[in-house]
């Protein structure tokens, strides 16, 4: 079980890299708690072997695969950095 929890960490950190999510993640006043339930969706994944199979094939992504469980988060933090980008612009 320990394996797995470790496995799916990994997988949801490279995800949170390969979409280019980091930035818009830290960001955030309530990152550590945004963090915390992503983290969770991940856990109850049936997909890790989906998941690292796409890993696998892409070093950088607009977006993630649309099994994510936390494709709809990922896609929501970089709309809302494009947003504060052209505020401050």
């Amino acid at each position: 079980m320990y394996r797995r929890m470790i496995r799916k960490a990994d997988l949801m950190e490279k995800m949170i890299d390969t979409v280019d999510a980091r930035d818009a993640l830290q960001s955030r006043a309530d990152h550590a708690n945004v963090l915390r339930r992503a983290a969770n969706r991940c856990m109850t994944c049936a997909e890790p072997d989906a998941c690292e199979k796409w890993l696998a094939g892409h070093d950088r992504a607009e977006e993630a695969p649309g099994y994510c469980r936390n494709h709809d988060l990922f896609e929501r933090l970089k709309h809302d950095i494009e947003a504060e980008k052209l505020q401050h612009a």
